[in-house]
């Protein structure tokens, strides 16, 4: 089954991934970070995988989420994505990932 895929949004503090099957069904890979609390600066990682649309079960990064995880994660969700969307998600993704690794 060959999947479309797209980026929804992308900025600093998230992204928001997706991929469509030819029904129309999609999936989502979400990551976003922020404060672990109003009082702290530190941000923690939160990630998920939205698969309601292929009825397959979902996936979900708590806080402090370990990026290594989040990586592999999104690795083996786009498996069958082409080249040039691993690229540009990556790209996507590290700009997100930057302010949590900037304040480990």
């Amino acid at each position: 089954m060959t999947h479309r895929y797209g980026i929804y949004q992308s900025s600093p503090a998230s992204c928001v991934f997706y991929k469509q099957d030819e029904d129309g069904n999609q999936s989502t890979f979400n990551i976003f970070a922020m404060p672990v609390s109003p009082a702290e600066k530190k941000k923690a990682l939160f990630a998920f995988i939205d698969n309601e649309g292929f009825k397959k079960e979902s996936w979900s990064g708590t806080k402090e989420t370990d990026i290594k995880k989040v990586i592999d994660s999104f690795g083996a969700w786009a498996a069958d994505a082409p080249i040039v969307f691993e690229l540009e998600a990556k790209k996507s993704m590290g700009e997100c990932l930057r302010s949590v690794m900037q304040e480990e």
